[in-house]
């Protein structure tokens, strides 16, 4: 009988490596939980900061700045209104005026002239008062007019679409020169914008036509105080009137306009709103 083949021994246990030390996993998962808490609570520290940050913003807001934009809102919408119903003209409509051109002096007059056609719709309308261009009608008639589109111009930092961006970061450093950017803005921008309203008259003009320099134009005026209609009246140019002198308080304008049919027409135009206000014109040759 032959002896069996021998084999050499296999060792069925776990192979350990002597010469490693165990690694200590309960105390690495401590500290990385440890570090996930700092990590959280670090995010969770600025996130709070960053709403009481964005609370003082949206208050400084609210308290300062959304009144006035409430109050351009209301005007425009009353203005684009008052507007949009003088769509008919004046024509056959005729108001003789129940004020007088010295009354306005002293007070905030929007002024907006435009087409006929403009006052199609909602949308005509407010491109027309985008696309307003400056004229020599207040000039002429010596008076500090605004013109409606300044109800929309309201820097981007008072809007309230500005404001809203706060909420799209949580970082201070970004949060707080936002911050500073609005104070600023209140400081120095919105008090010129406050004192546009309320205002006392609105003056519209619409020319029935293409050009105010060959088309009738109508002229309306509201008193905005007692919110009713107290000029209206149709007029065209009549080209005659060469130099216009307008007293305002203590101070006088003078508007030349010889060689420009365009500021001729204009105070050919504010000679017949002066004459309708009861302050008579006249005739003036140029002088230099």
């Amino acid at each position: 009988m032959e002896p069996s083949e021998l084999t050499p021994a296999e060792f069925e246990g776990v192979h350990k490596n002597r010469y490693r030390p165990p690694l200590p996993w309960k105390r690495i998962g401590f500290l990385l939980a440890l570090v996930g808490l700092i990590v959280g609570g670090y995010f969770w520290r600025q996130s709070v900061r960053a709403d009481e940050l964005r609370e003082r913003m949206y208050g400084q807001h609210a308290q300062q700045v959304a009144p006035t934009l409430d109050a351009f809102e209301a005007t425009g919408i009353d203005l684009r209104r008052k507007a949009l119903s003088a769509k008919s003209g004046a024509a056959d409509r005729l108001v003789e005026a129940e004020v007088v051109l010295s009354a306005l002096h002293d007070e905030k007059v929007f002024y907006l002239k435009v087409l006929a056609t403009d006052l199609a719709s909602e949308v005509a309308l407010q491109t027309a008062i985008d696309a307003e261009e400056e004229d020599a009608i207040g000039a002429c008639l010596g008076l500090e007019l605004i013109e409606l589109s300044a109800l929309s111009d309201v820097p981007e930092v008072l809007t309230k679409k500005w404001l809203a961006g706060a909420e799209e970061t949580n970082d201070m450093m970004r949060l707080s020169v936002r911050e500073e950017q609005l104070t600023r803005a209140i400081e120095r921008e919105l008090p010129a914008l406050a004192e546009l309203v309320p205002a006392e008259y609105f003056l519209l003009l619409v020319v029935q036509g293409h050009s105010r320099l060959r088309d009738p134009v109508d002229v309306f005026l509201w008193d905005l105080g007692e919110d009713r209609l107290v000029l209206r009246s149709r007029t065209e140019n009549r080209g005659r009137l060469i130099t216009v002198l307008s007293q305002i308080g203590p101070k006088t304008d003078k508007v030349r306009a010889k060689g420009d049919p365009i500021v001729t027409a204009d105070c050919s135009i504010a000679a017949h709103i002066k004459g309708q206000l009861g302050e008579p014109t006249m005739d003036l040759a140029s002088s230099d």
